[in-house]
Order: C-alpha cells, then structure tokens, then sequence
C-alpha cells in the first residue's frame, strides 16, 4: 500500500545562499568525548589524580590495581612528592630481590604487530633493578621493555611496546623487583598511527563529512575552564576536577570522580580543526573566567608572536596566528545548571565587558552571546540587545527535543504505541527548531532593524531523548530523520540562521560511537554525509502536495505553530555551477511508502539520475558494535524521461535525487 503525492522544483526560483557553517559540530570536553574517544591515549587515570580503590586495591589510584602486595609493600597515593598536579603514585617495597611489585591496568586492546608508544615520568630511590614496562595478554608478556634508573630526580621515558599476540583485554604493566621506593608521575600508551595524538580512524571518520566548524570546549565544561591549564608539556599540565562531567546526574565514574586530564587543550582543539580542515569556534569562561582570561586566550590564538600570549604560543611551537574568528562568550548563562550562571542584565553586562576586553585585542573577531527563547526567559535577549548589541554578531540558540527526556526510560520505547507517539515527536521537532528560529530572527529586526548583520548561532542540537550514563544514548533509524528535517529547517531560515553546531560527535549525544577496538555510525552521521557530500550552495523553491498529521507538541505545554504537518518534507538545492540539482526529501509517514509524482521546472535533466537513501528495516533500528550495519545508506541510478518522474520513497525514510544537465 502507498500514498500519493505531488513535489514541484523550480530550479529558476532562487530562494537564497545557504551558509555552510550551519552544518558545524559540537564537541566537549566531557565524558568519553574526548578521552575514550577522539584522543588516542589508551590508559585511564594516567597522571593518577583520582581516588584510591578500596579492600585490595587500596593505596592504588583507580583503575589501576597492585602488583605483588604482601605485608612487606606499601601503596599509597603521595601528595607530598608529584610530577604535576598535587598527586602521584608511590610504592614503597622491603621484599627480597627476587618479588615483583607494581602496578597495572587492564582492558585494553592490543594488536599484533602493532606498535605502541609509551611515555613515562617516573623517580625512584634504592631500586637496583631494571624497572619493567610489559603489555600482557592472557596471563603472559606479549612485550617488554625494561630501563635502568641511577639518579632520584623525575625522569622522562619514551619507547615502542610491539605486542606479539593480540588480546581485547590486555594489560600494561609497570614493575620492579626487590627493595626500594618507586614514584609513577604520569603514564601514556597510545597506538603510534594516532594523528597528533587523535585516533586516525576516528579522524578519517570526520573527514568524511567535511565539518565546516567545530566548537569547543564547552558546553557546561566552558564555565569552569581556565584555558592555561592545557598548554605546554602535556605531561606536566594539572589536571582539574571535571565539574561538568559529575553534573547534576552525579553518575559513577571509572576511577572515582571525573578529571579532566588537560591533555587537549586549545593548541590540541587547533590541531584537531587542521586535520578534519574545519574553522575552530572557540568558547570563552563566562561562568567563574573574567574578560582578562579572555582577552589573553584571544592573544595567544591571534596575536603575532612578538605580542606577549603570541609569545606562548610561540614558546609553544606554534608561531604562525591560528586566526579564530568565531568566540562564544558563555554557555546557557541563564540555567541554574550551568556554574555562574545569573540574570539577563548581568549577563548583558558581562557579556559586554568580554566583548570589549576581547576585541580591544583582535577588533575583526565575530562574538556569539547566550540566547534564550522567550517564552522561557522573557526579557533575556532585550537585555542583551540594549546593554551589549554593539558586540553581538550572533545570538546562541539551543534545542533538544527533550519533551519526554525527564520521565522516559528507553525501555518505554519497548511499547508499540509509545514508541509511535514518540516517533512523530522526534520526526516533528525540526518545525519546533524552524519556528523557534523564525521567531528569534523576528525579534532580532524588530529590536534592532539597524543591526540587520546579527544572525542566529545554532550551536547546540540533537535529540536528546532520554537519560544514559555518560550521555551515551542509543539512536535510531528515526533520529536521522530528525537530523535531516533540521537540516531544511536551518535552509528555510537561510537568511536567519547561518551558524548551526550538531551535539555531539563523539560518544556523548554521539554520531560516532566510539570503543578501544573501533567504531560505528550512528543515523545522524550517515545523513551528515548524505547532505554534505549531496548538495549545492544555492537553494531553490520546492512545493509538495501530500496528506498530513497533526503536529505534536515541541516542548511541554507549547504546541507547533504549524497545525498539521506533511508527511513529506522537502528541500532543493542547485549546484555553484547550474549543472546539477539536488532534490531531498523525507517521508515521515511511519509504515505507507508515498508515490510521488515529481516535476522538474527550469531544468533539463540527462537521461540518468543517481539516488542516495538513509535505509533501515524499522524506525527503531539501531546500529551497534555488534552489528553497525543495519542503518546504512544505499545508492542506485534510475532512468528519466524528460523533466518528470514517478518516484516511491519507502516509509521513515531520507532520500537525496541527484539530477545532472
């Protein structure tokens, strides 16, 4: 069974330019996003910040277990004596020369033949011999190198692990034999293919879908972030307390309360922009920072090098400019879940003084201020534009499709009904998105109709449906739906909104799902690379005629400004050059293939057309890591006759046409 419709694309009927940057990422520095995801190192806990295990594994910082303990060996995390920091890991041994002590971590996924990089900083006092690093897998070394320590003073280490076996749980290991006193500063094991310190699977996995822009570091993690943390000697940076990852869920977390490493800090974030070829928008500490922070991370990613933070960075082997433009002062400064988070009056003011302070040092930057829907926090954004509009070049908006997401449990999505009432929540949300951009760049005109230059940032959104520890949210066939009717909402409002930020792309809210031994895609990233490899900067005029549904609700309490809404969205674009047209669309209808009847005005197609479709047997369907191909895209060429054809789009499903002259 299936539903007729009519789609009409006038390719003559340009609408407008659609700005690339709205197809941006958002990345934090929270959860696995980071470490456990895009950064390659493979040791948990590597400075030994965290908290002791308890029992046996007392005296160990976790996840790191002992070695060898008897009556005659002492673990403890020493406060006194560290490499950076306020903390390292000490053992002190009385044992006869021939015990083995130290310690180790586990679950880790070694290969063959591979080589691994390993970096230590370690002191000891009274050891005689070698100090031994192994990777061991079933219960035997599958690598071994050992070094011979003389002076008392911190030492740095560096060498090449090359595992003989492979095992998806192994070990590294770090021991000694006999007596003596043994202080572990901080440890590092990355496989040596990493790309600048990033895993290069990952890597090439986001060259794929070209990202425009990436932002960073925050999120709820840019309002107690002090930038000088994370640069110079990765090894020697102190890590901080992640006060964004134990949040308000107040989740378990491996090795007792989350850290943040500094491992990747803006140089990192700078490097990741230059391999994926993406701009960097960086994020700024309004909540517990000041402008003077500010100013000085502005300096060091701007000024020249003789400039005193261009120096640092210089000292820091970057002396070319890294040229940002883009700075967001703040995150969601108006939540009571955000650190430092005040009124709309404060916030203007603050918002005013970074402005200032920011572009006193690089007057050509673009600044993006918190924004808020108005329905939500009337007289936010009025602040904003009368104390600070002179330094606002856009306004931040955020949406997550989170009517269910305080009360539901995926497991709730085991109920055939629901998980249909929640389908077309999902599937409708981008009109919610549309109309609260729509609004908010009518509020921008009528406010300031001189300041026609201030557009809207969109620089957080996805679905985030229901609560998952560590964010890690399992999604579906559905949700790539739901990205690509954001996708034609931002082009609707092409005029509006011209700075979009997807959240996120690693792991937490993912796109791509991320584990020690690989990867797979989640629906949004597969429509990510549907739209950005399939399309043209000019977007013009499509109509479709077809059956409708009434619209849910966006957020609780607040219908959709469209009353019913069709079952086929569609959007069309054209070329730089003229010659090909893309015609996307998507059937929202959960079960019924729609036939549609499409006509092609203004242009002439050739005799073929290529097809390119998000394909999934159910709306619910999931890809994992057991099984990461259900949810793929499929392509086919079809025939044309003339400028018309009958096409059937098979239901939950997204569709890109690719006509050529």
């Amino acid at each position: 069974m299936s539903m007729d419709a009519k789609i009409q694309v006038s390719a003559a009927k340009h609408i407008g330019t659609i700005h690339p940057d709205i197809y941006g990422h958002f990345t934090e520095l929270i959860y696995r996003s980071f470490h456990g995801g895009l950064w390659a190192e493979m040791l948990s806990v590597r400075k030994f910040e965290g908290d002791d295990g308890e029992g046996d594994q007392y005296g160990v910082v976790r996840p790191w277990y002992p070695i060898g303990r008897t009556a005659q060996i002492h673990f403890m995390h020493d406060n006194t004596l560290f490499y950076c920091g306020s903390q390292s890991q000490k053992i002190v041994s009385k044992e006869r020369s021939d015990h083995q002590v130290g310690i180790g971590q586990g679950n880790l996924f070694l290969e063959q033949g591979q080589d691994y990089e390993v970096r230590l900083n370690v002191r000891q006092e009274g050891i005689r011999s070698p100090i031994r690093v192994c990777l061991e897998g079933e219960g035997q070394e599958v690598a071994r190198h050992e070094f011979q320590m003389n002076d008392t003073e911190w030492t740095r280490q560096s060498f090449i692990l090359k595992p003989t076996d492979s095992d998806p749980s192994g070990s590294f290991t770090i021991t000694f034999q006999g007596s003596g006193t043994l202080w572990l500063g901080t440890a590092s094991l990355m496989r040596a293919d990493h790309l600048s310190g990033y895993r290069r699977d990952v890597i090439e996995a986001i060259r794929d879908i070209r990202p425009p822009n990436i932002r960073w570091p925050g999120g709820n993690f840019v309002s107690t972030y002090h930038w000088m943390d994370a640069i110079g000697d990765r090894d020697q940076r102190s890590p901080r307390p992640n006060y964004a990852t134990m949040g308000a869920l107040g989740e378990e977390w491996e090795g007792g309360k989350p850290w943040e490493p500094g491992d990747v800090g803006i140089d990192e974030f700078m490097e990741l922009c230059r391999l994926t070829g993406a701009r960097p928008y960086v994020a700024v500490n309004a909540g517990n920072g000041t402008p003077e922070e500010a100013a000085q991370l502005v300096e060091y990613c701007n000024g020249p090098a003789d400039s005193t933070h261009g120096a640092l960075r210089a000292g820091n082997g970057h002396p070319e400019p890294y040229g940002v433009e883009l700075w967001g002062i703040g995150n969601e400064m108006f939540g009571s879940w955000q650190h430092g988070h005040v009124d709309e009056e404060t916030y203007a003011r603050r918002h005013l003084a970074f402005g200032q302070a920011m572009r006193a040092v690089d007057p050509t930057i673009k600044l993006v201020a918190t924004g808020g829907r108005y329905w939500f926090y009337p007289g936010w954004n009025q602040a904003l534009f009368r104390i600070a509009g002179d330094y606002v070049d856009y306004l931040s908006l955020h949406s997550y499709a989170k009517k269910y997401r305080n009360h539901m449990q995926k497991e709730d999505l085991e109920d055939p009904a629901f998980a249909e009432e929640f389908y077309y929540y999902i599937v409708s949300s981008p009109y919610g998105i549309e109309e609260q951009i729509r609004l908010t760049g009518e509020e921008i005109r009528d406010t300031l109709p001189d300041k026609p230059e201030m557009k809207v940032a969109f620089d957080e959104w996805n679905c985030w449906a229901y609560r998952a520890p560590r964010h890690e949210v399992e999604f579906a066939l559905r949700d790539g739906l739901y990205t690509a009717g954001v996708f034609h909402a931002f082009r609707r409002q092409w005029d509006v909104c011209t700075l979009a930020n997807f959240a996120m792309t690693v792991n937490a809210l993912p796109m791509i799902r991320v584990n020690k031994s690989g990867l797979f895609f989640n629906p949004q990233y597969l429509v990510f690379k549907m739209y950005l490899n399939h399309q043209g900067p000019n977007l013009v005029e499509s109509t479709v005629e077809c059956d409708t549904y009434p619209a849910p609700e966006y957020e609780q309490g607040r219908p959709q400004a469209i009353g019913n809404i069709p079952y086929l969205d569609t959007s069309a674009t054209l070329s730089e050059d003229g010659k090909t047209l893309f015609l996307a669309v998507v059937n929202m209808h959960d079960r019924e293939a729609i036939q549609a009847d499409i006509a092609l005005a203004g242009f002439e197609p050739g005799p073929r057309a290529d097809v390119i479709w998000l394909d999934g047997e159910h709306y619910m369907t999931e890809n994992t890591f057991d099984d990461p191909n259900k949810v793929i895209l499929k392509e086919k060429e079809i025939g044309m006759e003339g400028t018309t054809i009958r096409y059937p789009f098979p239901p939950h499903s997204v569709t890109i046409m690719e006509f050529t002259r």
